[in-house]
């Protein structure tokens, strides 16, 4: 009996030393992998402070609704080229803001990122909702300004097919040129591989001498190096093309704004329009207000680029309009006294002319209280 128990013992006693061994050496189980909405709950023996989650990189998105058809842009101002355009009424989500509070990021399928700009004064957004602060990235590399309105191109030559069109006064943001520095390559996302060329001679900049060489293919030939002297280059006439025909009309017109004492009270508005070919008719409409009485008080003005004088007409109603007076391209403060409460529509189109008559404007109204 007693030798038994003693085996029993014996037989035992690796089992009771296994457990003694893993009570003395045991570590703490792995932490299980959180989701973003799991909170980690983490006791320690330790001192040392328990770390902050990460911050997640994904924005909020906010909604808002545009009051008048606007350009979306590839960054936060006009200058930045046009990916599209966005009828008044649509809805958008709102990514991020840039640092002045003047231009909204928004989803943008149609865009490269998928990603573009709009003036923040044209989406109208829930009381109290603001967007979250982004600090706009500036691309490396030199720059350039456009001087004159000219087509960008697939590649370094008028014999190359047509990407889209520049503005004055748009920035450019420099690549690389050709062997005779008469065209820049510049960074135009719709582009292949992101890029295109345009006329050197209508870029202002001072950054040539210090651009790659690049072929036809966008290829570098030479590297940048300081010092290299520029080879001069040719003279090119820019390829002026047609005004985007956007298809709107009376019934369908560019814009819709109603002036109100608490909403808006002012709005700006750029386009093109161009004859025989391209847009030749652009239709802005709006309601009028008054604090007072039943006569509203605007104030209009009108900046014009092209070769053409812009004329433009009062209608309402379908009706044409006389005896309100004459804006014409240059005026900044023509003041016209209209019925509050009643839809008002203004027809801009470019004047006759022989050949391709072209008017890029930017129009102002303001409905003073």
């Amino acid at each position: 009996m007693r030798k038994s128990a003693f085996s029993l013992v014996l037989s035992l006693l690796p089992v009771l030393l296994s457990a003694a061994c893993s009570t003395t050496t045991s570590t703490n189980p792995p932490s299980p992998t959180l989701t973003p909405t799991q909170t980690a709950t983490t006791t320690s023996t330790g001192t040392a402070s328990p770390q902050p989650p990460p911050a997640t990189s994904t924005p909020v998105l906010i909604g808002g609704t545009l009051t008048i058809k606007v350009n979306v842009r590839s960054g936060p101002a006009a200058s930045f080229a046009s990916l599209g355009q966005l009828d008044a009424g649509q809805k958008v989500q709102i990514l991020f803001r840039d640092v002045t509070g003047a231009w909204y990021q928004i989803l943008y399928p149609p865009a490269p990122q998928g990603r573009g700009w709009v003036a923040s004064q044209y989406i109208t957004v829930a009381a109290g909702t603001q967007a979250p602060l982004e600090a706009t990235p500036t691309p490396a590399g030199p720059t350039g300004s456009v001087i004159q309105r000219l087509n960008i191109r697939s590649g370094p030559g008028t014999n190359f097919d047509t990407l889209g069109m520049l503005d004055p006064n748009q920035v450019v943001f420099l690549t690389g040129k050709n062997s005779t520095a008469s065209w820049f390559q510049i960074t135009y996302p719709t582009g292949p591989g992101g890029h295109g060329w345009v006329t050197a001679q209508y870029i202002q900049t001072d950054a040539s001498a210090s651009l790659s060489v690049l072929d036809d293919y966008g290829n570098v030939i030479t590297p940048n190096t300081t010092g290299l002297t520029p080879v001069p280059a040719l003279i090119s006439t820019p390829t002026l093309g047609p005004a985007y025909a956007d298809g709107d009309s009376s019934a369908n017109p560019d814009v819709r704004v109603t002036f109100s004492i608490n909403g808006t009270t002012r709005f700006i508005y750029s386009n093109q329009v161009s004859t025989p070919q391209g847009d030749p008719e652009d239709w802005v409409e709006f309601t009028p207000y008054s604090a007072s009485g039943m006569t509203a008080h605007l104030i209009f003005g009108l900046a014009c680029t092209g070769n053409s004088a812009l004329n433009v007409e009062l209608w309402q109603q379908n009706a044409l309009l006389t005896g309100w007076g004459s804006l014409s391209c240059g005026e900044s403060s023509m003041s016209v006294l209209l019925t509050a409460g009643q839809v008002y529509q203004l027809r801009l189109s470019p004047a006759p002319g022989a050949g391709l008559q072209f008017v890029a404007y930017t129009l102002t109204v303001q409905n003073k209280p």
